[in-house]
């Protein structure tokens, strides 16, 4: 055999191949896929229909779901603003108890040691001389 005979035999196995891998493809297009393709098909104005009515129940939700994100987001900023002030009226809180400690400190400082205070008071004014001896106080 020589080289120009076995060439031509390749050339022929290929197009031999290719010819019947062609054929395989348009019989599985023609017997298989496209009696699949046209089932799909037959019962297209239910699928229709049915897309239609999803459309006419999901637009209103569609349609309402940015006002209900707008609404969320007002709620969480006076979410978000009702936490500051509770936060001031803790801040506030403790300044409230801290100044009602001391107002009660000097309650009982004022109950307990006045009548003290006075005494010791007078004690002072009975060891006070008279205003024209000063220099002699004792």
């Amino acid at each position: 055999m020589n080289s120009k005979r076995f060439a031509d035999f390749w050339k022929g196995m290929f197009y031999l191949v290719g010819t019947f891998g062609v054929i395989i493809i348009m019989l599985l297009l023609v017997f298989v896929w496209q009696p699949l393709w046209t089932a799909g098909f037959s019962n297209f104005d239910t699928i229709s229909n049915a897309i239609y009515r999803l459309d006419k129940t999901a637009r209103p939700v569609a349609e309402m779901a940015p006002l209900m994100l707008g609404e969320m987001d007002k709620m969480r900023e006076s979410i978000a603003a009702m936490e500051k002030s509770i936060a001031t009226l803790e801040s506030i809180s403790k300044s409230v108890s801290t100044m009602n400690y001391s107002v009660n400190r000097m309650a009982w400082v004022v109950e307990n040691r006045m009548g003290l205070m006075v005494g010791e008071m007078n004690q002072i004014n009975d060891r006070m001389s008279p205003s024209g001896m000063m220099p002699f106080n004792w």
